[in-house]
């Protein structure tokens, strides 16, 4: 249980970082909109690094998000399923997206570290290093990754006591008819 509580603290400051990186950019936009229209003057820089922004606010956003139940979930099949069964569903569901997530967290550290090591940067003026836009990306995945492992640990635990209620439940009701 601790564990979890430290995947939802750092789920929380992934969200609060995403919370930043809009008013940042939301700023950022706002200053260029301010310079172009009062002096003639360009930042050069507020198209590019709006979108490193809008980067850190999608990956950071996404274990908040799942946490708070915010993804969006078509339950239309769940709905007609028994409460074990959901479950069982849910844990599976959760299963496949840990694993689609863990592979977009090998793929993106692949694509952060070729950039750290090479010391790409972006072809725009402001010549920034690609690993850092990169890095959110790999963070957020991987926070992704923790959330959807603590759903699944929560959601077998859940089905292995819901299996033990019915276990005994069935032991009564076989001592009852005796």
């Amino acid at each position: 249980m601790h564990m979890t509580k430290i995947i939802e603290k750092l789920s929380s400051i992934g969200g609060a970082i995403s919370a930043i990186s809009i008013l940042l950019m939301t700023g950022l936009i706002l200053l260029e909109i301010l310079l172009r229209s009062f002096t003639g003057i360009s930042l050069l820089i507020c198209e590019e690094y709006a979108a490193y922004l809008l980067v850190v606010f999608g990956s950071m956003a996404l274990a908040h998000t799942f946490k708070a139940d915010g993804h969006i979930r078509v339950d239309l099949i769940l709905s007609k399923l028994s409460p074990r069964s959901k479950m069982v569903v849910d844990l599976c569901c959760t299963l496949i997206g840990f694993f689609v997530l863990l592979y977009l967290v090998v793929q993106s550290w692949d694509q952060f570290y070729g950039s750290l090591s090479s010391g790409q940067t972006s072809m725009y003026y402001s010549k920034t290093p690609l690993w850092l836009p990169q890095s959110f990306i790999v963070l957020g995945t991987g926070l992704m990754v923790l959330q959807l492992l603590s759903k699944a640990a929560r959601l077998f635990q859940e089905i292995r006591m819901d299996g033990c209620r019915d276990g005994a439940a069935g032991e009564r009701s076989s001592q009852d008819r005796r």
